[in-house]
């Protein structure tokens, strides 16, 4: 009798398993369950311990000791400093901040989108150059925090326009559009000027510290649990991925719902730097995660339209391509990640591809756009094959997206902008927006408090300062076994190919490869 080929999955025992498949799950956020990424609550004891003595106990001495540097900084820096035009285009185009930086004014991307508000924001601009290129920075998550600032702290939508190509890393600073009363501003417009470029980067900071970089951490606590929970043991692809998963499950845990958070901003703490408590906080990350709509928001056939800035997360198979030497920055080291995934994959053996089609089946359940295992694998009557592995691996590409994601794409965002001036970049502003072309001169000590100040620097050096307990420079992948020295020379070519790549650099370099964690540790 001919056999059908069927056969029973595989079925190994519990010990197999780190926590004996007892491990962390995913689960709807509590600190807000139908808007953020999914959270993982039941984490394991050893890994609360292990962050309580590290990254925790940093925490705590820091809260406890730095009031003094903090206080004597806002003593001698008690007012904002004075912005210039090149400074601004400093921050908002070379820095980390220009990943914000975005080209959906220009062809092709104008056809994407050509509902986009911004279009008619700047339509008289771009008539008086068509043969320009266009970039925008779109700080207007903040309308509805501007609703629920605490008294007397303003913040306020705006729009940033440049153009032209990068010269010397920067692009050339055009306007600056406040979409709720309708005032579009130029360098011409003297003290307005001045003053829009604080909101700007006002609402620069809030976009990457409460919004974008969220987006690094939180969709990626569904892998990290899975992973641990789903993978055998001795699988390839769970030692290939925990050194990167190190920390992040009760830090980005603490982050959502300890009282003490800076995203519940308590006011009784010394580093509560925000313009508002969490419930205006919280529409940051919603925006983040849920994306913007446009205006109009419905095109005729009533389908919903986006905001070109403010997309609906999904997984990046690659990292998205930021138009700066920041984004250049980030793909070399993307690169040399991706080389080296590509070569692991190819090691790992047939036995475990079951196990990698489950683990990616769970991971789809929560991570919108992740690959289904059936879109990496293909079951046949002789066992489980990949698909399109010559033409595209896409278990490699995911997995080289998660690597660098928790490296290098977390790492830099936080070393980069701690460098930024904190007298050029408020999180309170303690003066109304400009309301029209002509204002009196600038009053930069009375656009902030000495005690904002101070809070500011305190916030600073709690979240924002890279504060690491291992680094990616020195990863060593648990590949021990005895006929895995391949694998070992894969990860000592590695680490040599990191140096190189540092050494290679050819724009900025953003961050030092030996202050790069290997995982979200802070």
């Amino acid at each position: 009798m001919k056999s059908s080929g069927y056969k029973l999955p595989n079925v190994r025992p519990q010990s197999d398993y780190l926590y004996e498949r007892r491990g962390p799950w995913p689960q709807p956020q509590p600190a807000h369950p139908f808007g953020f990424a999914p959270g993982v609550v039941h984490i394991p004891k050893n890994e609360i311990r292990h962050w309580n003595r590290t990254t925790g106990l940093r925490y705590t001495r820091t809260v406890l000791t730095y009031w003094p540097v903090a206080a004597w900084y806002a003593w001698t820096h008690r007012s904002l400093e004075p912005l210039s035009d090149e400074q601004y285009e400093e921050y908002i185009t070379h820095s980390a901040l220009s990943k914000f930086v975005s080209d959906e004014l220009n062809e092709p991307e104008r056809s994407k989108c050509p509902q986009n508000e911004k279009l008619r924001y700047f339509a008289d601009l771009m008539k008086k150059e068509p043969n320009q290129s266009w970039w925008v920075s779109d700080f207007t998550l903040v309308k509805d925090l501007k609703k629920m600032t605490y008294p007397g702290v303003y913040v306020e939508p705006t729009i940033a326009l440049f153009k032209g190509p990068l010269v010397n890393g920067k692009r050339k600073a055009v306007a600056i559009y406040f979409p709720e009363n309708k005032l579009m501003l130029t360098p011409e417009d003297g003290n307005a000027w001045e003053l829009a470029k604080y909101f700007v980067m006002q609402g620069a900071s809030l976009r990457i510290s409460l919004s974008a970089h969220a987006n690094l951490h939180f969709p990626y606590d569904s892998i990290n649990a899975i992973t641990k929970s789903a993978l055998p043991k001795d699988s390839v692809l769970l030692r290939l991925l925990l050194p990167h998963l190190e920390l992040s499950l009760e830090l980005n845990h603490n982050v959502l719902n300890s009282k003490n958070s800076p995203v519940q901003n308590p006011h009784n703490m010394p580093y509560a730097a925000l313009p508002s408590d969490a419930n205006g906080l919280m529409t940051l990350f919603l925006y983040g995660y849920h994306g913007m709509l446009n205006d109009p928001s419905e095109d005729a056939q009533g389908n919903l339209i986006f905001n070109p800035s403010y997309p609906m997360y999904e997984y990046q198979m690659e990292p998205r391509f930021f138009h700066s030497d920041y984004g250049t920055f980030l793909m070399a080291y993307y690169d040399v990640i991706n080389g080296f995934v590509h070569k692991v994959i190819e090691q790992i053996p047939e036995k475990e591809y079951e196990d990698i089609m489950v683990w990616a089946d769970y991971v789809k359940h929560w991570v919108p756009k992740f690959p289904a295992g059936h879109e990496i694998f293909v079951s046949t009557s002789s066992g489980v094959k990949f698909r399109n592995y010559k033409e595209e691996n896409i278990l490699a590409k995911a997995i080289s997206s998660i690597v660098w994601d928790l490296s290098i794409g977390h790492a830099a965002d936080h070393y980069n902008y701690s460098t930024i001036n904190i007298n050029h970049m408020p999180f309170c502003i303690r003066v109304p927006p400009p309301a029209s072309k002509n204002i009196p001169p600038l009053d930069r000590k009375a656009m902030v408090t000495w005690w904002d100040i101070f809070k500011h620097k305190y916030e600073r050096q709690m979240f924002f300062v890279a504060r690491n307990v291992t680094l990616l420079k020195d990863v060593r992948y648990n590949f021990n076994k005895p006929h895995e020295a391949p694998l070992r020379e894969l990860n000592e070519q590695f680490l040599k190919d990191l140096h190189k790549t540092e050494k290679n650099l050819t724009v900025f370099n953003y961050i030092p490869l030996d202050q790069i964690a290997r995982s979200i540790q802070y």
